[in-house]
């Protein structure tokens, strides 16, 4: 014969009950954490595409002899990887949803081109917008050095 206590095991104490609901509390909030960040990932990403691509096209002007470029259209939050002579595209990118080109001082026809020698034609800055940040890229002129500059909050 077995001998009962009198103490109901078959269900769960109150204490463990709180402790469970603070488990589900703090992985609960991890997620939405991570899921409420992804424009600034999405931002950075972008960036650094864009930051690989500037890079190429430098390089690709150096090994063909031949100016290349990328050119921006903010109306379709894209920009294009092309060389000048022929005009031939190479690549088109398309900006992540949550990514938004906001700024360029490229030249008028909003096109950063790169000599053989590799330096840029003229210094710009690229603005991208996402997640509450901006976001921005540089190009010096004569040197050609390309810097990508830290995130910034949106004012």
């Amino acid at each position: 014969m077995i001998a009962r206590t009198g103490r109901n095991n078959g269900g769960f104490t109150l204490l463990e009950l709180v402790i469970a609901l603070a488990i589900i509390v703090v992985i609960s909030s991890g997620i939405f954490l991570a899921f409420r960040q992804p424009s600034r990932t999405a931002l950075d990403q972008a960036m650094l595409q864009l930051q690989a691509d500037m890079r190429y096209a430098q390089r690709m002007a150096v090994i063909s002899g031949q100016q290349h470029a990328i050119h921006f259209d903010r109306a379709n939050n894209m920009y294009r990887i092309m060389s000048l002579y022929p005009d031939n595209e190479i690549r088109r990118v398309y900006l992540q949803d949550g990514v938004e080109l906001t700024y360029s001082t490229a030249r008028l026809d909003h096109t950063i081109a790169f000599h053989p020698r590799g330096t840029a034609t003229t210094a710009f800055r690229v603005r991208f917008a996402g997640g509450g940040y901006t976001r921005d890229i540089t190009a010096t002129l004569g040197a050609g050095r390309i810097e990508m500059h830290n995130a910034v909050p949106l004012q």
